[in-house]
């Protein structure tokens, strides 16, 4: 079972580092621990949060903390998005009416 322990639940976020991540639709543990293994992913939680790179570990500890080690790996793990789209469709050519 997947945990989706709200943030406002773990030791050190406060309600002001809660309400500025929840402006990007991340509210839970498991979704900052999965933001923490992305290339560059602390440093975007320490700007979201407006911290220092040492307190957005230290929050990312606490949120890792609180999965479980199966958790932990299926939010850590890479994924593969070359596939996905932007949600923009691509320019229209000639042949489709684009003039």
């Amino acid at each position: 079972m997947i945990s989706d322990l709200p943030l406002s639940q773990v030791a050190g976020w406060t309600t002001d580092l809660v309400d500025k991540l929840s402006t990007v639709w991340i509210t839970t543990a498991r979704q900052v621990v999965a933001l923490g293994a992305t290339s560059d992913g602390l440093t975007a939680l320490s700007q979201q949060l407006e911290v220092d790179v040492d307190t957005a570990q230290q929050l990312l500890d606490a949120a890792r903390a609180h999965l479980s080690p199966a958790e932990r790996s299926a939010a850590e793990k890479s994924v593969d998005t070359t596939d996905l789209g932007l949600g923009v469709l691509p320019p229209m050519t000639d042949d489709e009416g684009n003039s």
